[in-house]
């Protein structure tokens, strides 16, 4: 799979492309529809299958205030409304390569972005030699959101492209979307998440040294940066983990850190694995949320911490206890 972050790099490709357009957060059931169906015309045309995606996402770039710029803080981030981010690109590129997608165009989102034309849209597509769009029924694009899909199929067919929507995709007669899932997951509803993403709602990123806190109060911990303006999950998770020693269980803290004498700024993930003490910092793990557990609170004093982690580990390891056998 090749990664484009800039246009200025795709010098061309060795044959047409099928582009399915999308933020794909969460890549749920129903962005699986319309990959799926980019895929299928992929095949029968004879094209890459390709994907593109916008960092920021454009709710987070409108969302951070005219203050802000093309940067923002957590804090200005979660004063504005900015929806929270279930997956980084590191989540979708994992996703991408293991769907079999032949090329991923990151487009940078900037106001000049924001306010192309459709004419100005399909010409930039028709240079990156796309056949084929697909995308999904509530897509929309251009200065304001302006144009959607009649917009697109029309100023595609004047350039000789090939342009389809995927229909709403339901379950038990609701709409399927990311700012639903995000819902279920801020509630800790991972279950029916689940069924709506067809896999479980899991976060992969790379270990990275704390401040050893943990691990001199008994419960060392594994640390990943999650590096999202907003992010979904908040306080204390069952949780199983994917690494390269193999699957374990464990309990994770999502956040700031409260009772820390500095806390983070960004949101941080914290995750206990039981029965393991091998090293991993530099190595990239897979969280998969089971249940949550509590809110995250601060705690007067450390040794109250550490007694409510003590029973935090007892009711994730009892949770736990209930699932299906970690698979080897």
């Amino acid at each position: 799979m090749r990664l484009y972050r800039w246009l200025s790099d795709f010098h061309g490709s060795e044959r047409k492309i099928a582009l399915a357009i999308g933020n794909f957060d969460g890549f749920h059931v129903g962005h699986q529809a319309v990959i799926a169906q980019m895929q299928a015309k992929a095949r029968a045309m004879n094209l890459l299958s390709a994907v593109m995606i916008f960092e920021p996402q454009p709710l987070e770039f409108f969302g951070r205030g005219k203050t802000q710029g093309d940067s923002a803080s957590v804090e200005s981030a979660a004063n504005n409304n900015v929806p929270a981010r279930l997956f980084t690109i590191r989540d979708k590129l994992r996703i991408f390569r293991a769907a079999g997608i032949d090329i991923v165009f990151c487009m940078t989102f900037t106001r000049k972005f924001a306010a192309l034309s459709d004419v100005e849209f399909v010409a930039m597509l028709e240079r990156m030699q796309v056949a084929s769009v697909t995308v999904g029924s509530d897509f929309s694009f251009g200065r304001g959101g302006a144009y959607h899909i009649a917009e697109l199929k029309a100023a595609c067919a004047t350039r000789g492209m090939e342009c389809s929507a995927i229909g709403k995709v339901e379950e038990e007669g609701v709409r399927i979307s990311s700012t639903m899932l995000r819902s279920l997951i801020v509630k800790g509803d991972f279950s029916t998440a689940a069924k709506f993403m067809g896999r479980p709602y899991s976060i992969a990123g790379r270990v990275v040294h704390g401040n050893a806190i943990g691990r001199t109060i008994g419960f060392p911990t594994a640390n990943i940066n999650l590096n999202r303006l907003v992010c979904p999950l908040s306080g204390v998770y069952a949780v199983k983990v994917a690494c390269s020693y193999g699957h374990f269980e464990g309990v994770a803290n999502v956040g700031h850190r409260p009772t820390i004498t500095i806390p983070t700024l960004h949101s941080l993930l914290e995750v206990n694995i039981f029965n393991f003490d091998a090293d991993l910092y530099g190595q990239e793990i897979e969280v998969t949320f089971v249940h949550k557990i509590r809110d995250e609170v601060k705690f007067e004093n450390l040794d109250a911490l550490i007694a409510q982690i003590s029973a935090d580990k007892e009711r994730a390891q009892y949770l736990l206890s209930l699932e299906a056998p970690i698979l080897p």
